[in-house]
């Protein structure tokens, strides 16, 4: 049996030998190189991106630098009065860093009465011990005041 090429019009004795004709001088596609390098900067830049994100997950579960301070002022009935929109309670509030969760925080702007009922006029106010501290508060003073170390 004869193979003939449509392309070239050559003849060939075996279908393999016209098999390796058309593969070696009628196809346009060439073998693809794999691109090492591309590879390599995905990888690099899927295994920072699980770093980062492992590093972020372990530090929003260490417990805060002021956490028994915070709980013990909570204990001690101490009440901070601010809004988040007065750069003064912002202030007060950073100083106790990721432990201001453990704080009885009350906004004035979502409790007007209360506020009003407690003659709160400045934020930050804080009631410890049945006494309004207005202004910012260092934590000494917060610590002399509420007897918490």
């Amino acid at each position: 049996m004869e193979y003939l090429c449509e392309n070239c019009n050559k003849s060939f004795n075996s279908e393999e030998s016209f098999r390796q004709h058309n593969l070696a001088k009628h196809t346009n596609e060439k073998p693809r190189k794999v691109n090492f390098k591309k590879y390599f900067i995905f990888t690099a830049i899927a295994l920072i991106l699980i770093l980062l994100a492992l590093s972020v997950n372990n530090y929003m579960k260490m417990p805060g630098q002021y956490d028994d301070f915070a709980k013990c002022l909570t204990e001690k009935e101490a009440v901070v009065y601010g809004n988040d929109y007065c750069s003064y309670t912002v202030k007060q509030l950073n100083f106790f860093g990721k432990s201001k969760e453990y704080l009885t925080y009350v906004k004035c702007i979502d409790n007007k009465k209360l506020c009003d009922s407690k003659s709160i006029s400045i934020t930050p106010t804080w009631e410890i011990n049945g006494e309004s501290y207005s202004g910012v508060q260092s934590l000494g003073a917060l610590a002399q005041i509420s007897g918490c170390n």
